[in-house]
């Protein structure tokens, strides 16, 4: 039995209001007072995207009382509801989305590039990939149609953390990091069959738009698990939490072209 074989005899689905609630802790600034194991992690990493939906509603309250009954301009809502998530959030994926910046900036060998991008200090590639980052979010934020305003931001973090595991089930093991622990409670067959699922709900969501997005965020994550792989030599902590910062964007920029022929 090979390796990947071997990992995905052991995966174990089984989620718990503990793995829940480490999860929530995890990815946001909501306190959870309770002791929460790895393990009780990894069996409800599968629960991670419906965290991103409770994400984004409190995202979207912000924009209701912005952008509706405050009658602030679309730009400065987007920018309230940009730093809100990633403040809300902990700054974990941003700092993600740097380390990999600097890391793809080195030439060298993967071990190379994995140095910098676990260095703590941020070079010229970090700071450039997140204005990118940030840049493209804002004006895709901005964009969408007001009416659309809502259900697009609690679809962009349904999306953004459902690309996350995504790029962690696809790519290689980080052996340094506790990606491969939470990581033994997915595999590609329950990936596929979240797919499945979350397609739908995006659809529920914003019907053809929705659906559309959800599909584009797995291309992203793919295509990160596979970049990681080529020059980091596995898909890492930052490298999931960059997934999670371009998914966001890219599934806008997806919702504002659907929109475009579907409206």
């Amino acid at each position: 039995m090979d390796n990947d074989d071997h990992r995905e005899s052991k995966t174990f689905v089984h989620p718990t209001l503990n793995g829940l609630l480490g999860i929530i802790s995890f990815s946001t600034r909501i306190p959870v007072n309770r002791m929460v194991t790895i393990e009780d992690m990894a069996s409800s990493v599968v629960i991670w995207p419906y965290v991103g939906l409770l994400i984004g509603i409190f995202g979207a309250i912000l924009a209701y009382i912005a952008h509706i009954l405050l009658g602030l301009n679309a730009m400065l809502t987007s920018v309230l509801i940009y730093g809100f998530i990633i403040w809300f959030t902990g700054f974990n994926h941003v700092d993600g989305v740097m380390d990999m910046g600097d890391g793809l900036m080195v030439h060298g060998d993967s071990e190379k590039r994995l140095t910098v991008m676990r260095d703590s200090m941020v070079g010229t590639g970090g700071i450039s990939t997140f204005f990118i980052v940030a840049s493209l979010t804002l004006a895709a934020l901005a964009s969408i149609p007001s009416q659309f305003l809502i259900q697009s931001i609690i679809l962009m973090e349904f999306a953004s953390k459902f690309s996350m595991i995504t790029s962690m089930v696809i790519g290689k093991d980080d052996t340094r990091g506790i990606g491969r622990l939470v990581k033994s409670g997915i595999n590609s067959k329950v990936l596929l069959i979240l797919v499945i699922i979350n397609s739908l709900i995006g659809y529920l969501i914003l019907g053809i738009p929705g659906l559309c997005a959800i599909i584009v965020s797995v291309c992203s994550g793919l295509y990160l698990a596979h970049m990681a792989d080529n020059k980091f030599g596995c898909v890492t902590g930052d490298i999931m939490g960059a997934s999670n910062e371009i998914a966001r964007v890219t599934s806008l920029i997806m919702l504002i072209i659907t929109f475009n022929f579907v409206i």
